[in-house]
């Protein structure tokens, strides 16, 4: 069974009816001023590995020639013949749909639209379902866009570690002025020395209380242990419990990344943490790597979020909502993640969370999952974007 599809920056349009329909062979036509090797190719390799028996090709046309379009769709027909079984109208542009439509109806093809909201297959004459979607996977995703996984930077907490991660957490965020401080310390002294020990002065901090309040929680939830014993001493030092959590507390914002990505899991099937784009060399834009902090799929729609240990400023947003509909199309979904009380406090906070919403980005503000179940803070910021 061969399938006609019209290639599409949109990765759920391109991707999701070849993936539900699973044909032998797709076509893809592609805006031949946009054909790019590496598109082409991360589209190819998403679906060689969720389909290894289905043969992709692509044929480049014009997508504003009527002309051009037919005629590469009536020779890819006559090729095929009546092994053609659908033509696939969920992406491309509009002409590309109009001609994909007209020749399905001259030669008795079916022509397919993918309802992404619905989760259906529909027979675009009869609106019939023909069949539920077979949903897209973070895998298939990450492959067609081509992304890189940071693992060796973000050595993911074991499942069981989950509860200890989420407790150090909350106090480090409610404590944020004096994490700062001591984080920089902390790997500014590991920088130099390389060492599994570190020294803390009890004056790094004015909020003494606070700075205890961190230190102790590292040391309750097993991420180093206190090897001095001289408790009027100006300073206490520390032994990091292994070099993965020694990263851990060298690093600022990995806090935030690991409370959304444990949060999530709660919600979600899957979700990765710090995924890499290298845009360079796909499109000549001048930004080579692009790291998105946290990404889940839900029911075939990519969500990007972006973790601010901090207030957010308007480049944030542009940024998040740039990203997530440069690399996934229209059916993306771009959220913040902050520490940061947007909503309550100020009313230049007030101002950015009606901004965010005007340009329907997501807001997760990490206070809320204490009061608020993980679905319900994650549908409230989904349904920002709407």
């Amino acid at each position: 069974m061969v399938q006609i599809d019209f290639f599409d920056k949109d990765i759920v349009s391109t991707l999701l009816p070849v993936i539900t329909l699973e044909p032998d062979k797709v076509c893809f036509l592609i805006d031949k001023r946009n054909l790019t090797w590496r598109d082409s190719q991360n589209v190819s390799d998403a679906i060689s590995k969720r389909l290894p028996g289905t043969e992709v090709e692509f044929y480049p046309v014009t997508v504003d020639d009527l002309s051009d379009i037919r005629e590469n769709l009536e020779r890819l027909i006559d090729a095929y013949g009546e092994d053609v079984e659908y033509i696939d109208l969920t992406g491309g542009s509009e002409l590309m749909s109009a001609c994909g439509y007209k020749a399905a109806q001259d030669h008795n093809i079916k022509a397919i639209y993918i309802d992404v909201k619905r989760e259906n297959a529909l027979d675009v004459e009869s609106g019939q379902v023909i069949k539920k979607v077979n949903h897209l996977t973070l895998d298939d995703c990450l492959t067609a866009i081509g992304a890189k996984r940071l693992r060796e930077s973000r050595e993911l907490p074991p499942e069981e570690e989950f509860d200890d991660v989420i407790a150090v957490c909350e106090v480090i965020f409610d404590n944020m002025p004096d994490w700062q401080k001591l984080c920089q310390h902390i790997a500014n002294r590991v920088s130099q020395t390389n060492g599994m020990e570190v020294e803390v002065p009890i004056n790094i901090s004015k909020t003494k209380k606070g700075l205890s309040a961190i230190e102790d929680a590292f040391e309750d939830y097993g991420f180093w242990t206190r090897i001095d014993n001289n408790e009027n001493g100006s300073e206490r030092v520390y032994r990091f419990t292994d070099k993965r959590r020694r990263g851990y507390i060298t690093t600022f914002g990995i806090w935030l990344e690991f409370y959304i990505y444990i949060k999530a899991l709660e919600v979600y099937d899957e979700a990765e943490v710090g995924v890499v784009i290298d845009w360079y060399e796909g499109d000549n834009v001048d930004t080579e790597d692009n790291e998105i902090d946290v990404m889940v799929m839900k029911r075939s729609v990519p969500i990007f979020i972006s973790c601010k240990m901090r207030k957010p400023v308007s480049g944030d947003l542009y940024e998040v909502g740039f990203m997530a509909s440069r690399l996934a199309g229209a059916s993306a979904k771009g959220i913040i993640a902050t520490t940061y009380p947007v909503k309550e406090y100020g009313t230049s906070p007030k101002r950015m969370y009606q901004r965010m919403k005007k340009l329907k980005i997501g807001l997760i503000e990490a206070e809320s999952f204490r009061t608020n179940a993980p679905a319900e803070v994650f549908n409230y910021a989904i349904q920002m974007t709407d």
